[in-house]
């Protein structure tokens, strides 16, 4: 079970970060991406677990996919997210029986969310693996830079919290746009709002 430090930040002008992002020593080429999360619960709780259909290709075109299965144990602090995680894959062909068999467990449908844009790999150090960035937009809620480490070793989660805070002054965004509530939450309450 890895260890996610990520965070997320509102972005005003997402033309002009993905210039810099793309202009950044060490990032890869950006991959095009399209995720479709649903969230279940049990009736009248929070969101248990994700079921989500996630494409990524060179191009919008191009995609190819695959579901991934998603229970997490989540904390907050200073609006930086660290998650332990339980998780696997099957064929996005399986969707619909997927999204079947966990209506029959009696859960329920507790938001939906689809993200597009792009996603970049940097490796930024030896001591800590490949950062993952993702310039998305989340109708209706606008556009997003996502940063995340995935770490085996939980004495790093400092240093990589550090690290993003770090990032997102070199990219220009202030730390007050980011995003510390959950994007399920922020679509529930406008859903309810």
């Amino acid at each position: 079970m890895g260890i996610e430090v990520e965070l997320k930040a509102h972005v005003r002008d997402p033309i002009s970060l993905k210039i810099e992002l793309e202009a950044l020593k060490g990032i890869s080429s950006p991959r095009c991406e399209y995720k479709e999360d649903v969230y279940y619960c049990l009736p009248n709780e929070d969101a248990l677990f994700r079921l989500r259909r996630e494409s990524s290709g060179s191009t919008f075109s191009a995609l190819e996919g695959q579901l991934v299965f998603t229970r997490k144990y989540k904390t907050l602090k200073d609006g930086i997210e660290v998650n332990q995680e339980l998780e696997f894959t099957s064929h996005d062909s399986q969707f619909e029986q997927a999204h079947a068999f966990f209506l029959s467990l009696g859960y329920e449908i507790y938001i939906r969310k689809t993200k597009r844009g792009y996603a970049y790999s940097y490796s930024i150090s030896s001591e800590l693996p490949a950062l993952h960035l993702e310039l998305v937009e989340v109708p209706p809620l606008g556009w997003f830079l996502e940063m995340e480490f995935v770490l085996t070793d939980e004495t790093k989660v400092p240093v990589a919290r550090t690290f993003l805070l770090n990032m997102l002054e070199m990219l220009g965004i202030d730390q007050a746009d980011i995003e510390s509530r959950y994007y399920m939450h922020l679509l529930a309450s406008q859903s309810t709002g």
